[in-house]
């Protein structure tokens, strides 16, 4: 786990069970919303009762459980007992709201951003984001959460695909579901990586040995600011990261037994790199793990008869296509 986000968690954790036996009241269902929730009950089993959404569209299916703060005029009477998680800026609308049923601000109430950041947190909308990356970015100057486009690559290749970030509620279940228990002997490596979001992620995870490429110069250099600054601060992990076409590496991969393919190229240079993760395979026998998201070139890994698929299903929270597969 991260140096960096044990303050975080602590403060979230302190929360959290101190509710474990609470109804529980999301109010705000954005970004940070969607992350408190899945963190309540991914760490704690905790699964919120009502999730209150101020941008409520007449386009959500009513099965969908979200409701608007007209909730509190309801009366019910698990609601009147409930707990309020306050995840967007609270302003003196929502305390009014809140206050007039009877909620007691930092009691039955709670302000998230207020809890992670302090009482002076900067409120506005764009600011009031509670998440692991989020968090990194505001308390230590990472870059790690806006996406790159293509266009705005200052070099590239046919193919390519947009810098973007996957935090660790999209790559958490993921690992969950291959059984990833990491030992100090396992190393994942990341073709695409971008800024590092999922290098981030798989050290949160308990990976201490991770790798990447990235070809674009400008997202590279941010890359490489990124870990710079994490390794300065630790010398419990250890951090590869190479700027080249990925078609290009060889016998850097030998030291890596897990790899991880977020959609990142054209269907040759895919080609080129699961040829050369199973000529590592021949050269330093091992048992190897493919995370294969979103790719349309499954059959090229299918076709090396290298692989069994173990795995496969969705990333519900971006609709997304994973495919897991070990070496035989």
């Amino acid at each position: 786990m991260l140096k960096e986000l044990i303050d975080f968690r602590e403060k979230l954790d302190n929360l959290m069970c101190s509710c474990m036996d609470k109804t529980i009241v999301v109010y705000g269902y954005g970004y940070s919303g969607r992350f408190v929730a899945w963190y309540a009950e991914y760490y704690h089993s905790i699964k919120p009762t009502y999730l209150i959404t101020e941008e409520y569209s007449n386009n959500i299916p009513y099965e969908y459980p979200l409701f608007r703060k007209s909730l509190f005029e309801f009366g019910y009477r698990d609601v009147k007992n409930a707990v309020v998680w306050v995840c967007t800026s609270k302003t003196e609308e929502i305390k009014d709201c809140l206050e007039t049923h009877g909620y007691i601000y930092n009691k039955t109430y709670f302000d998230i951003n207020e809890i992670v950041y302090g009482s002076d947190y900067n409120r506005n909308e764009s600011d009031a984001n509670v998440q692991f990356m989020k968090y990194l970015e505001k308390m230590y100057g990472y870059d790690i959460v806006e996406a790159i486009q293509v266009k705005d690559f200052t070099n590239s290749m046919e193919g390519m695909r947009p810098c973007v970030n996957l935090s660790p509620k999209e790559i958490f279940p993921i690992l969950d579901k291959c059984h990833c228990h990491p030992q100090n002997s396992d190393a994942i490596f990341d073709f695409g990586c971008g800024k590092g979001s999922a290098l981030f992620s798989f050290l949160e995870y308990g990976f201490t040995n991770v790798g990447g490429v990235e070809y674009a110069d400008n997202v590279y250099d941010i890359l490489t600011a990124n870990f710079k600054k994490l390794c300065d601060k630790s010398n419990e992990i250890k951090v590869n990261c190479y700027h080249e076409d990925a078609a290009q590496l060889k016998e850097e991969l030998d030291t890596y037994n897990w790899f991880y393919l977020f959609d990142p190229f054209a269907k040759d240079v895919y080609e080129k790199v699961i040829n050369n993760v199973c000529e590592s395979i021949k050269r330093c026998p091992r048992k190897v793990w493919i995370i294969n998201i979103l790719s349309m070139y499954h059959d090229v890994i299918d076709k090396t008869d290298m692989f069994v698929l173990t795995n496969q299903f969705e990333i519900m929270t971006r609709q997304r296509v994973v495919n897991v597969y070990i070496s035989k």
